[in-house]
């Protein structure tokens, strides 16, 4: 029978973007779904490492609970990212954490060499940031976006004043870490109870189906337990409606 299970669908994406090239796409990663066992699975030599919160005070008296904090695990198959977990014994990886090394694509599809990336290309690239952040006790200025995608930049500590940010000065800088976060809680929130929505062998959302006129269904199909996660992996844990349209 084939195996369509989460840890297989991971072990797959995972060889797909683990190139000899180096090139890591860590659009085909799942946050919230992927877990250290899983990349125990790819990597027996997963390490433990420790790194520097860019978005947190230096004397580490600020702490995010969302995750573990200076803490995280690298895989010599994905060249300058940590992988982060909950902070509670929970297994799931919260965060990503991107080193100057890191070279390939991020959640969006944007592909960026981290060493060559400034803080104005950044500036260029997206919308709706909110820029120059800082706790005042960090190292680092912050660029954000959605505050799920940040980009840090090294604060210059002889530059002075400090304030005004010289946004001339800053947007010529290089970035030296970017952190991916995602929110779990409201995640699992949002995906515990709702099934997998299945139109013409394409996932689509209940948007989509609340739109759609019974006069266009052809058929329906309700997969369940089992059945359901055999075929479509953990999506389909809480059910899966496959539906036909009638051809026009």
């Amino acid at each position: 029978m084939k195996n369509t299970s989460l840890l297989l669908l991971l072990l797959i994406s995972f060889e797909a973007f683990s190139q000899n090239n180096k090139i890591v796409d860590l659009s085909k990663i799942r946050l919230c779904e992927l877990t250290i066992d899983n990349l125990k699975e790819q990597d027996s030599n997963l390490k433990q490492v420790e790194l520097e919160e860019m978005d947190m005070c230096s004397d580490e008296f600020v702490q995010d609970r969302r995750f573990e904090n200076r803490i995280g695990y690298e895989s010599e198959l994905y060249p300058g990212v940590i992988f982060q977990k909950y902070q509670t014994d929970d297994i799931i990886i919260a965060k990503i954490h991107l080193k100057r090394e890191f070279k390939g694509y991020l959640p969006d599809g944007n592909y960026i060499e981290l060493k060559t990336l400034k803080a104005s290309d950044v500036l260029k690239k997206y919308d709706s940031l909110e820029t120059w952040t800082s706790r005042g006790c960090s190292d680092y200025w912050g660029i954000k976006k959605d505050d799920k995608l940040n980009f840090y930049v090294k604060i210059d500590k002889d530059k002075k004043p400090q304030y005004p940010v010289d946004i001339k000065y800053y947007s010529d800088q290089y970035i030296q870490g970017i952190d991916i976060i995602s929110d779990c809680y409201s995640y699992n929130q949002k995906t515990k109870a709702n099934p997998l929505y299945i139109v013409d062998g394409k996932e689509v959302t209940e948007e989509f189906i609340r739109d759609l006129k019974p006069e266009d269904v052809d058929s329906i199909t309700v997969l369940k337990d089992k059945s359901a996660v055999d075929k479509y992996g953990v999506k389909g844990k809480n059910g899966v409606l496959e539906i036909k349209l009638k051809k026009k």
